[in-house]
């Protein structure tokens, strides 16, 4: 039969006089440092980031398509993003009329429904807060619509004759947030 180990402890060299950490001691550090890391750190789960992903292509891919739509057509073609509603719609613009006439008669390519998104119902379900903020090359009186000439520039819809310099729709879910933008000299439009 053979006898138990015994383990002994002994004092390192050089160390005499110093105390030790508890293992009770480490255990706090590391709770404190979880505490603070989580606090640090947004709280998004993967499902409030899929559906601010969603929201926020899919109004970009609105804006693309008014603009792809008017210069494909010759025709003028826009966008009316409603951040109350939690929708966009893509809409024809008669610029020849005063004021301009907007008639919501563009239809998605993909359903091949009316163009027009709510945010509020499946798929994206998103019950986060949407915010347009435009800003334009002179006064618009209708800065929730934007319109594209042919050769896909956007402008104002009311009154037709000023540019848009830039709008930006902020979709805010819990802790996490996404811009979409619109480049009014580029036409550009990204997500960020």
């Amino acid at each position: 039969m053979t006898s138990p180990r015994v383990f002994r402890l002994t004092a390192v060299p050089g160390r005499a006089g110093q105390r030790a950490y508890t293992v009770v001691e480490l255990l706090a550090v590391v709770v404190l440092l979880g505490v603070a890391a989580s606090i640090a750190m947004p709280s998004s789960t993967p499902g409030e980031s899929r559906k601010l992903d969603l929201a926020a292509t899919e109004i970009a891919n609105a804006m693309r398509f008014a603009r792809s739509e008017a210069m494909r057509t010759g025709n003028a073609k826009g966008f009316r993003q409603q951040w109350l509603a939690k929708r966009i719609r893509v809409f024809s613009i008669d610029i020849e009329t005063s004021p301009a006439t907007i008639e919501y008669d563009v239809y998605h390519p993909v359903d091949k429904k009316l163009y027009a998104r709510e945010f509020t119902q499946q798929p994206f379900a998103f019950d986060g807060e949407i915010r347009n903020s435009p800003t334009y090359r002179g006064t618009c009186s209708k800065t929730f619509a934007v319109y594209f000439d042919a050769g896909g520039t956007p402008w104002c819809s009311d009154p037709d004759d000023v540019l848009l310099k830039r709008f930006d729709v902020t979709l805010t879910l819990g802790a996490s947030s996404r811009v979409v933008t619109l480049n009014g000299i580029t036409g550009r439009v990204t997500i960020q």
